[in-house]
């Protein structure tokens, strides 16, 4: 969080008026607000962004001001749902924590109170940087090849189409950010991101596989990212990169969730690249973990029932030997759909629990990939026989707003029994790690 002056040195306090010597309120907006909406609010909340309104500046923002307090004080915005919990206190901070502190939230709550005052722009405090959700220095952007159209086909709201994009690199290369650029907001539920070594999606005409699964498509491709509603840019450790041989291509296996109101057309989606020519220290892929992907299913069968609220689904995996190989973990997201609730990932070891992250108020809108706050020789390093254990917790019942919405879709007014399943009104309880290996 952004420093800043805090409620007791402000609340109820007048400071002079920079042009008439009168009092300003404080707080108010250029001198404390506004820095604030510009650290934590700026990347989404822009003109053309993501979010639905801009807040960039004040006759924007003041009519907001009673929510944005209301928002702040429930912990819905900023989003970021990698919190501490009484069974969770994650090995290592994350990096890009977009949280405010209880003194932030008092502030807008006092603002809010006061009537949402301007203050004098004469005395207006230096506004920070606003956070990126761009890639920084792409080497290259490589775009999809030919439209896709998704519509409705009877009850079935869900396609997977697999993309195949020509990076264009004529030599190994270590990618060490890249960037999904979801063409059409609207119907990209998520992308998983692989590097097709063998070039081999180059035949597929238009450079694209519809129906092709979960998958990537073609069985000599190895998985390297992914991208879910709410991602920031997918961003290696220093010293560790994603090998991409030359004349190797990326497919996008694009996870299309359609509008009931009819078809939508995807022509825009790209992927920006970030790479280096020397070989790093650490070589990276993208491990998933849970159902359905690696690991045994605890409680199988894997069934959410109707009207159950609090129900819970566990996988668990136990890596295999791996000698004296340096593994680390240095990145992680969790992935359900509109029935979770609560996820946590850790990892058993020697008859303790290492917790790797939790999401306890887990909204399906805002996912993202979160990134340890440490050098690669500090992240978590893996050992023969750990057991990483990924937990969800689900609500099927009518007082989960989500699931309301999930139901809405497809015209029903009552829970139905959940399994697993790629679908958005089917459920997922996985975890993908970003995993480091030593060369």
């Amino acid at each position: 969080s952004g420093e800043g002056p805090t409620t007791g040195e402000i609340t109820g306090a007048d400071t002079a008026d920079g042009e008439s010597g009168e009092p300003s309120v404080r707080p108010n907006w250029h001198e404390d607000i506004a820095p604030l909406v510009v650290e934590h609010c700026g990347g989404c909340h822009v003109d053309g962004g993501i979010a639905p309104y801009p807040l960039e500046d004040y006759a924007e923002t003041s009519p907001l001001a009673p929510i944005m307090a209301l928002q702040a004080e429930a912990r819905l915005m900023p989003p970021w749902h990698a919190v501490e919990t009484d069974e969770c206190d994650p090995y290592a901070a994350f990096k890009h924590d977009a949280r405010l502190s209880d003194e932030q939230v008092q502030l807008f709550r006092d603002w809010a109170d006061a009537g949402a005052p301007e203050g004098d722009p004469a005395l207006a405090a230096p506004l920070p940087t606003p956070p990126s959700l761009d890639l920084a220095d792409p080497t290259v952007t490589a775009p999809m090849q030919s439209a896709v159209s998704v519509e409705p086909a009877g009850s079935s709201l869900d396609f997977f189409h697999c993309l195949s994009l020509d990076p264009g690199n004529t030599q190994d290369v270590y990618v060490d950010g890249m960037q999904v650029i979801a063409g059409n907001r609207r119907i990209v539920h998520h992308v998983l991101v692989y590097v097709d070594v063998n070039a081999t999606s180059a035949s597929w005409p238009g450079g694209v596989s519809e129906n092709c699964g979960g998958g990537a498509g073609t069985s000599d491709a190895v998985l390297v990212g992914a991208w879910v509603p709410g991602g920031l840019p997918m961003e290696t450790p220093a010293g560790v990169g994603i090998r991409m041989p030359a004349g190797a291509r990326i497919i996008l296996n694009m996870h299309y969730h359609a509008l009931p109101t009819g078809a939508e057309v995807d022509d825009a989606t790209s992927l920006a690249l970030r790479w280096q020519t020397s070989p790093p220290e650490y070589v990276s892929e993208f491990t998933l973990i849970g159902a359905p992907a690696e690991g045994d299913i605890t409680t199988a069968p894997f069934l959410v029932p109707a009207g159950a609220a609090g129900h819970q689904e566990t996988v668990e995996y136990t890596v295999p030997f791996i000698g004296p190989v340096d593994v680390r973990v240095f990145s992680i997201v969790n992935h359900m759909h509109k029935v979770g609730v609560d996820m946590k990932t850790s990892v058993l070891r020697g008859g303790e629990e290492i917790c790797l992250v939790q999401t306890p108020a887990w909204d399906f809108n805002w996912q993202r990939l979160y990134e340890y706050d440490v050098t690669i020789d500090q992240a978590f390093k893996v050992q023969s026989g750990d057991v990483v254990r990924v937990r969800c917790t689900y609500d099927n019942t009518l007082e989960n707003p989500a699931v309301v919405e999930a139901l809405g879709e497809v015209g029903l007014a009552e829970p139905q029994d959940v399994g697993l399943g790629e679908g958005t009104l089917d459920e997922m309880c996985i975890a993908g790690l970003g995993v480091a290996v030593r060369q």
